[in-house]
């Protein structure tokens, strides 16, 4: 590799290094790969509970980098939905983000991230990734690369704003999209679930109706829909109703009657005679040698099919449907959103988060896409808590990760709302929601390590100390955890973990060994400090720490 190539390379992202965001010094730092500050898990610190105390959710404060990686330990390939809206790197400065990293940092912070993600998802689960035109194509391409083109999904355009105000001001095409970015793990085990939107335009070929619809198909009447419609509101012809209420109020009342009785509402359509059946060529054909005669096709994996005079019947109740509460007109979701409104939502939730907030209904929709009912749904870049908030209402399971201090002004103002069932906007009405489960507020816990400058040596945390020193020590070691108040600390398979930081002699481990009895095949101690004089049996080991942990990070 040339100079040249290597300082293209850097250009992309740094390979060698990783970024975390540093609470204290409240910027990212860069530091190597192994250092325990990125590569040792954390554990998570319960601060508080809301609500239902067996309630799975989790909001957790703390770097993502690192939340990520302490939550790989239990919930690799468990994650369903993922719906990250990082940062755009767009060069602005925003009250809570610094939306202006140097281009490599940006792509390394969304590397690091990305390659634990992928590791959380399940193996027939999606990510949406929310972004706009500064860095779509690189993360399009770093996306490739961690989780493959073959699984790309989709790039999806959402209309967010209107062509109005200084945005119009504008010496190229004014910017009004964002970009959601759609990859799974294994595109041949994802399903997608077929969405539909609300469209007013009406389709005016639907302009027939079955007027004793109910009966046998072969006792079909076929009528005008116009007239069906004159005669409901007590006109005697189309032509008398559009006189006396105006042409433009009548379609309205025909469009109303289409769309509350669409099972009798058809258009006649000539059948694609190449692209049918055998079957239904032949009754096609029937169909026009017989013309007063309806004929039937029907299908077990597909709806049934209705030929007339050699035309197919078409039902306008294949394109109805009740969509965000309101029953209308469908048509397939595309990869364009421009029917999600993103004005009005800056109350949504009871917090304010200027340019930053999604609309409640976007969040729902990418839910239904890609999950159902307690399904795990993971945002790390939690911003205003939207994600959590939504998936909340729909009764998926959630796990949220924000590092500034709005994960306390506003996701756990937010959330506490959501529980209690005071947080009335967004979807919630479209719901029916009323409160209800309850989530648990995380800290992210203290490294195991510290630097002493005195002794210009690698060190135990003072900080880490009785139960947060077994957690860590466990988190690091691999075991779940157990109990800390008795022997039995940790497990993995049949070998059990105890952790201390008194001073382990043979009577210490004797009492160990008579507590855990029959429990496991094997014990593991780790302790500060060891008496030299212990004989043990073959199924015990003893680990001093710090020792064999910064072995492990090669500190």
């Amino acid at each position: 590799m040339t100079k040249n190539d290597k300082k293209l390379e850097l250009t992309w992202y740094h390979k060698d290094k990783s970024l975390y965001y540093d609470l204290k010094e409240k910027k990212y730092l860069w530091v190597d790969k192994k250092d325990p500050r990125v590569s040792e898990p954390r554990i998570f610190l319960e601060k508080a509970a809301y609500g239902d105390r067996d309630a799975e959710n989790m909001l957790i404060k703390g770097d993502n980098l690192l939340a990520l990686k302490a939550l790989l330990q239990d919930f690799r390939n468990k994650i369903k939905l993922i719906y990250i809206d990082p940062p755009f790197n767009t060069g602005s400065a925003f009250e809570y983000y610094d939306d202006g990293l140097e281009h490599s940092i940006w792509l390394t912070m969304m590397r690091d991230r990305l390659k634990l993600l992928h590791d959380l998802l399940k193996k027939d689960g999606v990510i949406f990734v929310e972004i706009d035109d500064t860095e779509v194509a690189y993360l399009s391409v770093l996306l490739d690369e961690i989780f493959g083109r073959k699984n790309r999904v989709v790039n999806i355009s959402i209309k967010r704003s209107a062509a109005t105000g200084h945005k119009a001001i504008n010496p190229a095409p004014v910017n009004v999209t964002e970009y959601l970015i759609v990859y799974c793990k294994d595109k041949t085990e994802w399903r997608y679930k077929q969405q539909h939107v609300l469209r007013e335009k009406y389709d005016r070929q639907y302009s027939k109706f079955i007027e004793n619809y109910s009966e046998d198909y072969q006792k079909w009447r076929f009528i005008n829909l116009a007239d069906k419609v004159a005669t409901e509101l007590g006109y005697s012809s189309a032509s008398e109703a559009r006189k006396k209420l105006s042409s433009k109020v009548f379609e309205k009342e025909v469009v109303k009657f289409a769309v509350g009785n669409p099972e009798g509402v058809i258009r006649f359509a000539l059948p694609n005679y190449k692209g049918v059946s055998q079957a239904a060529r032949e009754l096609i054909d029937k169909s026009k040698s017989d013309g007063e005669k309806v004929y039937l096709l029907k299908r077990e994996d597909f709806s049934d099919m209705f030929f007339y005079k050699g035309n197919r019947i078409l039902f306008l109740e294949d394109k109805v449907r009740t969509v965000n509460g309101e029953k209308g007109i469908v048509e397939p979701l595309t990869n364009f959103w421009d029917d999600i409104g993103w004005q009005g939502i800056a109350k949504e939730g009871n917090v304010e988060f200027p340019k930053g907030k999604k609309p409640e209904k976007l969040i729902k929709r990418i839910l239904e896409i890609g999950s159902k009912e307690s399904d795990w749904i993971l945002d790390s870049f939690a911003g205003s808590g939207t994600t959590g908030a939504v998936a909340h209402k729909m009764g998926r399971k959630w796990i949220m990760v924000e590092f500034s201090d709005q994960v306390k002004t506003h996701c756990l103002k937010r959330l506490k709302e959501v529980v209690e069932g005071k947080d009335q906007t967004g979807i919630s009405k479209e719901i029916n929601w009323r409160g209800g489960s309850g989530f648990k507020y995380f800290e992210l816990g203290d490294s195991l390590f510290v630097a002493d400058d005195d002794l210009r040596l690698t060190v135990l945390n003072p900080k880490v100390y009785n139960g947060t020193l077994i957690r860590a020590v466990l988190k690091v070691e691999g075991f779940k955890l157990l109990n800390p108040n008795n022997a039995l600390h940790g497990v993995s398979g049949r070998t059990i973990a105890h952790v201390t930081e008194q001073y382990l002699n043979q009577d210490y481990v004797s009492a160990i060994l008579r507590e855990v009895g029959d429990a496991a095949d094997y014990l593991i101690v780790y302790a500060k400090t060891i008496s030299s004089k212990i004989k043990l049996p073959e199924n015990v080991e003893i680990r001093k720490i710090p020792d064999v942990l910064l072995k492990k990070f090669k500190v």
